[in-house]
């Protein structure tokens, strides 16, 4: 479709932003001492080149009991220098104009790192760090509320165009907010006007701080997604009070990081929190944004056009592509590099300790180390295997100006991955194979299909370069009955070759592949996204019929492992909503537990507690996989650069795959 809407420009009291796209604030860890760096000049300078309208640079800890060595610290003059001259430069090279964001944590605050007790309006332990806050005072609150208008009057003088005040995922002002974390009896508790009152006052202070003139937003939890806590009509009403007190934007995310409601996963459908910008657009009259899985540009683009918001975040799509906006604008949309939602590179890492990354890009955050130049010397190149780890490389090496030939055996591109995107929730994963493959045609990489390299076409090419990316194979274990007919393979199975599949399944494997494969049969009899929300719109049924529908499955399924633990390989962020969902389903989850037969109608296992059987008319292995190496191991010392990727060297993760991909491209 036509991306009107994101281009136009919009006016903010005074402040003229290009067009309608806003990067959010993110925590990165690309520093370690409060300070900014090289590292996060480079990473916000790509995406101010890349065309975003709006770019927060942040977030800034307004003092140090609230903040955390992994952001740039606000709360004294010494970041201001650098501060200005990367705001300078932005202004100087683009039309991004830039946002200031001022956070404390409250009882987030981990005292391992600040070297203090965290503060809160209440001493209620956190269920992030584990640890109880000391309930502020009234000169606590004082000097908090000082300490963001400093902070704030610093954002002004370090040449940013507009600060905003985080008020939503379950941070100190939220935390004000909420009934779960305020159980004060002061003015700063009780009712919802006192609840409100901390926030307020921090908007006063930081208002009077910068000006009448300069542009103050407020981002909020449009629905804390915390039992008893805000709805979108309580998390409205606080934007209505704000609008009041001068704020001048409302950005509107979804819960607290404790919610219990996916927010960010894969799982979660593009635009699918639009509605929390909409209930606030209704209550107030200065400018929306929306944000959370709004990626898609034509997702984006709707959302806009629906009136719901008035601009749209973009976080982990501009991790993705730092050159998103620029390529969407110029209709190169076929070489965008999409974020699919999978979290592996930046939550799952980033709650890990480690900085951010992005698994489709291996340059987020090394843009000054990974930077991409032409060949000197061009040389004949070819990869066997069309999975991730070589398509990327295939790509990377024909953009260099390499003559690459790229050879799969199947009749498709993708190995793995197409696995990665068949179960249910992971239909997303289909965006990064249509991006390579667009990718790989535009630069010149000549495809074959259905054709297996082989050492004679090696010897008889003569290439200068022969890159092995022949993945991996299903590995087998030695069971009795493990080749009976109803023991099917899971990769199978998810590539929809298994036509018949009994009322009891037992899954093999308590993997990734083992629990989505579980979860993905436990949805093939219950009606999909689409059929719900018709049932839903028409009422066609009651609300807690067409729950136990969209839950409920006819089969009875059984994931077992040896290990004691299922999903091992899942990222954190990702793990707790897939064992939601599996547990929603009724799926029954067996650690421990070893098998030792399979016969025709059930399994043999040993658990803690003895043997026992399970009834199983379909039998899923889902035991791992190994390497596809020969053509390595053949050509390896017969004097050729020959390069072993992906899962042929070994078990691979996504991310793996393209950084392996990526990085062997840049040095041939």
């Amino acid at each position: 479709m036509e991306h009107i809407k994101l281009f136009e420009p919009i006016t903010i009291k005074g402040l003229e932003i290009s067009n309608r796209t806003m990067m959010p604030a993110m925590g990165l860890l690309y520093t370690m001492d409060y300070t900014m760096n090289d590292r996060l000049k480079a990473f916000y300078l790509e995406r101010a080149r890349g065309g975003i309208g709006l770019m927060t640079i942040g977030p800034l800890g307004v003092e140090p009991a609230g903040s955390v060595p992994f952001m740039v610290g606000l709360y004294d003059d010494s970041n201001v220098p650098a501060l200005r001259e990367l705001n300078d430069q932005i202004h100087a090279e683009t039309k991004t104009k830039t946002v200031g964001q001022l956070l404390h944590q409250g009882r987030y605050a981990h005292s391992m790192f600040t070297g203090q007790p965290s503060i809160a309006p209440s001493p209620i332990a956190s269920n992030i760090t584990r640890e109880t806050p000391r309930e502020m005072t009234r000169e606590d609150i004082k000097n908090t509320i000082k300490a963001y208008a400093d902070s704030a009057a610093r954002v002004k003088a370090a040449h940013y165009d507009a600060v905003e005040i985080l008020a939503c995922t379950g941070y100190l002002i939220n935390q004000f907010l909420s009934p779960l974390t305020n159980k004060r009896t002061d003015e700063y508790g009780g009712p919802f006007e006192n609840r409100t009152r901390f926030g307020r006052e921090v908007i006063q202070a930081v208002r009077k701080a910068v000006g009448d003139d300069f542009v103050v937003g407020i981002r909020i939890s449009g629905n804390d997604f915390m039992p008893a806590s805000h709805t979108n009509v309580e998390s409205s009403d606080f934007a209505a009070l704000a609008e009041k007190e001068s704020v001048d934007y409302i950005n509107v995310t979804g819960g607290w990081h404790e919610t219990n409601i996916p927010q960010l996963t894969s799982n979660v459908p593009s635009g699918a929190y639009v509605y929390l910008a909409r209930g606030v657009k209704e209550k107030v009259g200065i400018p929306v944004i929306a944000s959370n899985r709004l990626g898609d540009p034509d997702v984006a683009e709707k959302a806009l056009r629906s009136g719901a918001c008035d601009m749209i975040c973009w976080g982990r799509p501009m991790l993705a592509d730092p050159e998103l906006p620029n390529k969407i604008k110029e209709k190169r949309t076929w070489e965008i590099i999409p974020c699919i939602a999978c979290n592996q590179g930046c939550f799952d890492i980033l709650f890990g300790g480690q900085p951010v990354r992005c698994i489709l890009n291996p340059r987020c955050g090394l843009e000054e180390q990974l930077v991409e130049t032409p060949t000197d010397s061009p040389k004949k190149i070819l990869v066997a295997g069309g999975g991730v780890a070589g398509m990327q490389f295939a790509l990377t090496a024909a953009k260099r100006g390499h003559d690459v030939t790229l050879y799969e055996k199947s009749d498709r591109l993708g190995g793995q991955l197409i696995l990665a995107m068949a179960p249910t929730g992971k239909e997303e994963f289909g965006r990064i194979l249509q991006s390579l493959t667009d990718r790989i045609a535009h630069y010149g990489v000549k495809v074959l299909l259905n054709t297996e390299l082989t050492p004679d076409m090696i010897r008889e090419q003569k290439p200068d370069v022969l890159a092995v990316a022949s993945g991996a194979k299903p590995i087998s274990i030695p069971i009795p009955g493990v080749d009976k007919p109803h023991v099917v393979e899971a990769w199978d199975l998810l590539q929809d070759k298994v036509a018949n599949i009994g009322k009891n399944v037992v899954v093999v494997g308590g993997s990734a592949t083992g629990c989505e494969t579980a979860h993905t049969i436990a949805c093939m009899d219950t009606p999909d996204e689409a059929a719900m929300a018709f049932l839903t719109y028409h009422q066609a049924e009651t609300p807690d019929f067409l729950a136990t529908l969209s839950h409920k499955s006819l089969r009875k399924i059984t994931v077992i492992d040896v290990l004691d633990r299922m999903a091992t390989n899942v990222g954190r962020t990702s793990k707790w909503s897939l064992m939601k969902s599996l547990k929603l389903s009724g799926i029954t989850l067996k650690p421990q537990t070893k098998l030792l037969e399979i016969k025709d109608d059930c399994v043999v296992v040993e658990t803690p507690d003895g043997q026992e059987t399970i009834p199983a008319d379909t039998v899923v292995m889902a035991v791992g996989a190994a390497p596809v190496n020969a053509l390595f191991n053949e050509f390896k010392d017969q004097g050729m650069e020959v390069l072993l990727l992906g899962d042929a060297k070994a078990t691979r993760n996504l991310g793996d795959a393209v950084r392996e991909g990526y990085e062997s491209a840049l040095a041939v």
